[in-house]
């Protein structure tokens, strides 16, 4: 009796690693590989081809390598780079990525920890040829998402011999080396005034030429006028001469006797005929 529990109980752990070593579930975030001593034999769920579920291989002959399909990030340790400037900056970046041909992948890095680590050896790389050709107020300020881009697109371009798919580059911190931030803040501030200096010089000139274009354009105006009102006295003048006489006087009454002018004159001047008479006729 012993003998036949004993005989089933093997049977059944027989049955069991046989059927584990033969069914393997590929899950949807993993992407296989099936080897057959060693070699590589068929990829399964790769990127852009879902087929997650459960599959069947070769027991004892063929085994199962799985990496991962999702978006995979990593961050680079802090970097000294030094600026074409020959500034320091203290540098840290993360990149994502993702295996898209696992077989290459295996085939140049076997495992994704390997794999990560030659993608670190390239990013910090990469980080020192841009950024070196940079200047330190590029990276830190004006230029930098251009040299992201620049960075992601030349790290994309040598991850792909290692089956991988750079998606972003972002650099996370630049800043300077304490012992030279506060010299390159005030080179900084100093170019910053110049050009604060320069727009405030253009916007006088601009000022000034304004102020002469409105001054010539209201002169113009001004005489336009004049001529026009001249013009209209000189053709009343012409129609009404007793008119023209008359407001002639008014003007030299407004222009020689400002308010408060005390005059002691004879009342029978000819100044004044028009103060006598509304016709200005001598009586």
């Amino acid at each position: 009796m012993n003998r036949t529990v004993a005989l089933i109980a093997a049977g059944v752990f027989a049955a069991f690693v046989l059927i584990s070593n033969t069914f393997f579930v590929v899950d949807q975030t993993k992407q296989a590989i099936i080897l057959q001593f060693g070699q590589q034999q068929t990829v399964i769920n790769r990127v852009g081809a879902d087929a997650p579920g459960l599959y069947m291989k070769v027991p004892f002959v063929q085994n199962v390598v799985f990496f991962e399909k999702r978006n995979i990030g990593f961050t680079l340790a802090e970097q000294l780079i030094v600026g074409s400037d020959q500034e320091r900056l203290v540098v840290d970046a993360f990149a994502r990525y993702r295996i898209i041909d696992p077989l290459r992948f295996y085939q140049q890095a076997t495992f994704e920890e390997r794999g990560q680590q030659r993608l670190e050896t390239i990013l910090e790389s990469v980080l020192r040829q841009r950024l070196g050709a940079a200047r330190t107020d590029e990276i830190i300020s004006s230029r930098r998402a251009e040299l992201m881009r620049a960075i992601a697109k030349q790290m994309d371009a040598e991850a792909r011999g290692l089956g991988v798919q750079v998606i972003d580059v972002r650099i996370r911190q630049a800043d300077l080396v304490p012992q030279v931030q506060e010299r390159v803040f005030e080179r900084m501030r100093t170019e910053r005034q110049r050009v604060a200096a320069e727009i405030r010089a253009d916007g006088e000139r601009q000022k000034v030429v304004i102020i002469a274009e409105a001054t010539e354009k209201s002169q113009k105006t001004k005489g336009e006028g004049d001529a026009r009102r001249s013009e209209l006295f000189a053709g009343s003048y012409g129609k009404d001469p007793e008119f023209a006489g008359f407001y002639r006087s008014m003007q030299a009454y407004e222009k020689s006797m400002p308010a408060g002018t005390r005059m002691i004159v004879p009342p029978d001047g000819e100044f004044f005929r028009y103060m006598r008479d509304k016709d200005g006729v001598r009586r």
